[in-house]
């Protein structure tokens, strides 16, 4: 069977379609780059906000016409969408199979079915073995854990991906060096919360000791980072390992200490701002980047204005701003004093400007710097230029060829905008 992959949210949800598409090759069906080819379209999926769900209904709603071109053709939802909705998605939206995030290992006999539901969760499935499909040439995402058990009162993720479980460290390492020999040689590791990283008596910053000895890639970074956990161990790997990037992603989500209460985050602001302070001291050129929420039940003005000092004050270098999203099952979508859309979309136009101003400074003080480019693709807008990251996780766009593809470039920035950097060749 020919299986066409669209996939919608994180980071977490790329790797899980680089999973599935493994497990479907290995059982003989075969990835298409073209819908029109496809005799099954699998829509991974995101459950973390009703805007992203939204898409993906939308979506399915554009695609169910090509059935009545094409009976033949089947139409699959995996994902936290689908371990979320499960049978729902048949009842009410016409899906020929629902697999959720603890069953794509019963995907290739679920297919072979006319209909079919798999949604049970298992907290020990960690898919251990598989060699995902990654689909970059230069950049490799690396699962390191599942599941999350921190229940921040908003999210839905424990509830869709279950309990934490980490990977075998042996397997990781193993991965990320066949990465590094397949060209992939920008390492980040996935997990809901890294830092709680544990499998036998190794922690997340011995992991991250060991990957740092592997000769066959060039950078290490991971996502997410939670505040509580971030420990002292860690800044001093990350301060003391030279593959490991300049750039941490530390998501605050409120600065005001009741709200970050009622989210169940379990830090205050004080907490947050010595973490920033620590990362600074110990790495100088460290690059913050965040998750920031407007709108939260119970949040006052002044709540609000609480977070806008602090986005002042840290300064990130980008932050991803939303408003809240009330999940179903989740405390937060229960809990009195739920704020006006109105409001919510006024305050969250007011963070993203604030944002926007603080990024462009950011980039506009690289000016003049030297800056080492990972080169990843060629440019979108110029056959002459080719466009990479540098290690603080800034696009920057160089003069290149195709040839540049996977090495590195030591460059002076020139120029920027509030999200790339236009950079020179070192002569």
């Amino acid at each position: 069977m020919k299986f066409y992959i669209e996939t919608y949210g994180c980071q977490m949800n790329i790797a899980d379609s680089e999973l599935v598409s493994s497990i479907l090759m290995d059982a003989g069906h075969q990835l298409v780059s073209n819908i029109d080819e496809a005799e099954l379209i699998i829509f991974n999926t995101c459950s973390v906000r009703e805007h992203a769900e939204n898409r993906v209904l939308g979506r399915i709603a554009t695609e169910k016409y090509r059935k009545t071109i094409n009976p033949e053709l089947k139409i699959a939802v995996i994902g936290c969408m689908a371990q979320r909705m499960g049978k729902r998605l048949i009842e009410n939206y016409g899906i020929d199979y629902i697999v959720g995030v603890d069953k794509y290992l019963e995907l290739p006999e679920l297919i072979q079915q006319e209909k079919g539901v798999k949604t049970e969760t298992d907290n020990l499935q960690t898919y251990t073995g598989i060699m995902p499909l990654h689909q970059s040439q230069t950049c490799a995402y690396v699962t390191i854990m599942r599941g999350c058990n921190n229940f921040c009162s908003y999210c839905i993720v424990p509830y869709v991906r279950g309990r934490e479980r980490s990977l075998p460290a042996e397997l990781i390492l193993e991965e990320v060096k066949r990465c590094g020999e397949m060209g992939l040689k920008d390492i980040t590791l996935l997990g809901q919360n890294v830092n709680s990283y544990s499998y036998q008596d190794i922690n997340f910053p011995k992991l991250l000791r060991q990957l740092n000895d592997i000769d066959s890639i060039y950078r290490i970074r991971f996502i997410t980072s939670h505040p509580k956990d971030l420990s002292d161990e860690l800044i001093e790997v990350m301060a003391g390992s030279s593959k490991i990037c300049e750039h941490i992603h530390l998501p605050l989500q409120s600065g005001d200490n009741d709200i970050l209460a009622a989210m169940n985050r379990n830090y205050t602001i004080e907490h947050y701002l010595n973490i920033v302070d620590k990362l600074r001291k110990a790495i100088p050129d460290m690059a913050i980047t965040t998750d920031i929420m407007t709108g939260f039940p119970g949040e006052s003005e002044t709540a609000f204005n609480h977070t806008l000092q602090a986005m002042q004050e840290i300064q990130f270098d980008y932050a991803f701003c939303f408003k809240y999203s009330p999940r179903e099952n989740t405390k937060a979508a229960y809990l009195p004093d739920q704020v006006p859309e109105e409001i919510r979309l006024e305050r969250l136009k007011r963070m993203v400007n604030l944002q926007r101003q603080i990024s462009l400074k950011k980039y506009e003080a690289k000016i003049g710097s030297e800056v080492e480019v990972y080169v990843e693709s060629l440019s979108k807008k110029s056959a002459n230029q080719v466009s990479g990251k540098t290690r603080d996780f800034k696009i920057a766009v160089l003069d290149g060829t195709e040839q540049d593809i996977g090495t590195l470039k030591k460059s002076i920035v020139t120029g920027s905008t509030g999200s790339t950097l236009q950079c020179v060749n070192r002569s």
